[in-house]
């Protein structure tokens, strides 16, 4: 009886080592060798690229109080973008929600593009409007110098995307966190 058990168990791992391919090749776990970080077929290989995150209050030179930043912007494998910021400009200036729909990272920095789903701005709608902003990840420990964030730039013009780069101006995010995976 223990011998059946054992030649059952050794045809089942055989059996799965030696699975069909499907209509896009090998589906086994190790056909995912050198394809993108977590990709899986839950989401049919369009795995996490990119991962950027933000959170905390942001600079106010007046008097260091301001609102809160908040970003979440994920690129998938297959170029698409998802995510939103909100950037709330304290004493009483409005703020906005971005609905992400581009993501350029290059090593600890992104950039990051969308459509301003509501919000004003000194007492003007800006909803509609295209807006881009980028951030610093400088690391996570105590030692490391505080991650930049830029402002909220809008309206931006559609050829400004996140793709283009742009110096935009960083600043310290003395009460927050940055993440560029």
């Amino acid at each position: 009886m223990k011998r059946i058990s054992i030649t059952l168990a050794a045809v089942a791992l055989a059996a799965l080592a030696c699975q069909q391919s499907g209509p896009t090749g090998p589906t086994n776990s190790l056909s995912n060798a050198g394809k993108v970080m977590f990709s899986n077929q839950a989401n049919n290989g369009n795995g996490v690229v990119h991962k950027v995150s933000a959170g905390g209050a942001d600079v106010d030179f007046s008097d260091h109080t301001d609102a809160n930043f908040s970003l979440t912007a994920i690129q998938y494998g297959d170029g698409s973008v998802k995510g939103e910021w909100s950037d709330q400009f304290g004493q009483s200036d409005g703020g906005i929600h971005v609905a992400v729909d581009c993501l350029d990272v290059l090593g600890n920095q992104a950039w990051i593009g969308g459509v301003i789903t509501h919000g004003t701005a000194n007492g003007v709608d800006v909803t509609g409007e295209r807006a881009l902003t980028r951030v610093a990840d400088l690391g996570t420990s105590a030692n490391d110098p505080p991650d930049l964030i830029s402002f909220s730039f809008f309206p931006v013009d559609a050829v400004l995307t996140c793709h283009g780069r742009f110096n935009l101006p960083l600043f310290p995010m003395t009460d927050g966190q940055v993440k560029v995976d």
